[in-house]
């Protein structure tokens, strides 16, 4: 294989969906549930297992452990055509282990472990020379491996930008506190940058959409996401400024992974050549087919069933009246 569509430096996981629980949970000394069964999960595995089941060459950037867990997500990602050659394997830490305890009406929280990979993976794991003949590099998440600084971050993504590689990278909100000065030397070599909306109010100490925008394209960045979920996303850029309505599933199970799912519906149809609007509607279309499965990479299982659903949101709407 020569290159690689994309480089997805993230933290791999196994998340047991607890599916569903409330705060009565708390009062029983045994809560049966209809089923657990555990799940790939983690930002790097998630968006790297759609990215591939779209169509696209991908190699894996992460840090597991030498255990079982580890074994599990390794075949995994063989099995679903993602490259392992950069997965690194230590001793010295557990392979993530993710418990999301997940409500009625689908929303989420995960359970997780200090001990884990997550925690110790940092930029010095990575190899530049894994760039090489890449078109894309998806950093997966921002502040979600806490060793990757402003200073390392930066490092990752000169090296990608110096080797003609898209930067992209998504985020998720600082368990200590950090805002955006936190990234600043980083910021501006990302040509797409994702968040959602509490995210990114938090990271901007801004109120509004547009002014979240506005300070990170101010910061640098050159291409704005922010995912609202029901009400779709927020786009943004030096030319472009609008909301693309998100599209319903009618049989929504969970929204574990639909951020992940939403960005790699992204970066395959920009790769395919489409317009900042178009690869934004294609990605609120993967993410809507990700939310009827359970755990985060069962929903979507290729390009042409997402093009199939967009086929039939485009005739619903063309052929309703008025």
């Amino acid at each position: 294989m020569d290159g690689f569509d994309v480089i997805c430096i993230g933290n791999s996981a196994v998340d047991v969906p607890l599916h569903p629980v409330g705060p009565e949970i708390f009062s029983h000394d045994s809560y049966p549930i209809d089923r657990i069964i555990p799940q790939v999960g983690g930002s790097g595995t998630n968006v790297s297992t759609t990215l591939s089941r779209l169509g696209k060459r991908v190699k894996l950037v992460t840090l597991l452990g030498n255990d079982m867990l580890g074994d599990y997500l390794v075949r995994h990602c063989a099995t679903n055509g993602i490259d392992t050659s950069a997965i690194l394997r230590s001793s010295a830490v557990d392979t993530p282990l993710s418990i999301g305890l997940v409500r009625e009406d689908g929303e989420r929280s995960f359970v997780v472990s200090r001990s884990s990979s997550t925690f110790a993976f940092c930029a010095d794991h990575v190899d530049p020379a894994v760039f090489a003949g890449a078109r894309m590099l998806m950093f997966s998440s921002i502040f979600i491996m806490p060793e990757f600084d402003d200073a390392g971050l930066t490092r990752i993504f000169r090296a990608a930008r110096e080797a003609g590689l898209i930067v992209c990278a998504d985020m998720m909100r600082s368990r200590t506190g950090q805002r955006m000065d936190a990234i600043a030397s980083a910021l501006p070599y990302v040509d797409y940058f994702f968040a959602n909306f509490e995210e990114a109010a938090f990271l901007t100490s801004q109120p509004t959409l547009n002014a979240m925008g506005k300070a990170l394209l101010d910061a640098g960045v050159g291409h704005v996401l922010i995912k609202i979920g029901k009400e779709g996303c927020y786009i943004c850029d030096n030319e472009t400024a609008c909301t693309l309505p998100a599209f319903r599933n009618e049989h929504p199970v969970d929204t574990i992974g639909a951020g992940d799912n939403f960005a790699a519906g992204f970066l395959s149809s920009v790769l395919d050549g489409a317009s900042f609007p178009q690869a934004a509607r294609f990605a609120n279309a993967t993410a809507a087919i990700s939310v009827g499965a359970p755990g985060a990479t069962n929903g979507v299982q290729s390009k042409p069933q997402v093009e199939a659903f967009l086929q039939k949101e485009d005739s619903l709407h063309t052929s309703a009246p008025g």
